[in-house]
């Protein structure tokens, strides 16, 4: 099963804001680790109108997140698979 954009964005800010309760070499492992998670959110965008990435601030512990936000409100619908609301005809019951 693929991932939504908004899905990889909340793990990128999960794994964001655990990367404050460590310091030096750690906590840039988790920024990089939350970086992929930004890039997959990114990558996942572009068929729904995509998102910019060129005013993030990569290295940030607590980067403005406004600026994908913004972007993500504005994407078209994802298309999610799943069976249908309504049944069809084949699968109703007999009277």
């Amino acid at each position: 099963m693929r991932y939504l954009a908004e899905q990889h964005l909340q793990f990128a800010k999960l794994l964001r804001a655990k990367a404050a309760l460590f310091r030096g070499s750690e906590r840039e492992e988790r920024i990089k680790s939350s970086n992929q998670f930004v890039s997959l959110a990114a990558r996942a965008a572009q068929h729904r109108g995509g998102i910019s990435l060129a005013n993030f601030d990569w290295n940030a512990l607590v980067p403005d997140w406004s600026i994908i936000d913004d972007q993500m409100f504005g994407l078209a619908p994802a298309d999610i698979e799943g069976p249908g609301l309504v049944p069809n005809s084949d699968s109703a019951p007999e009277s």
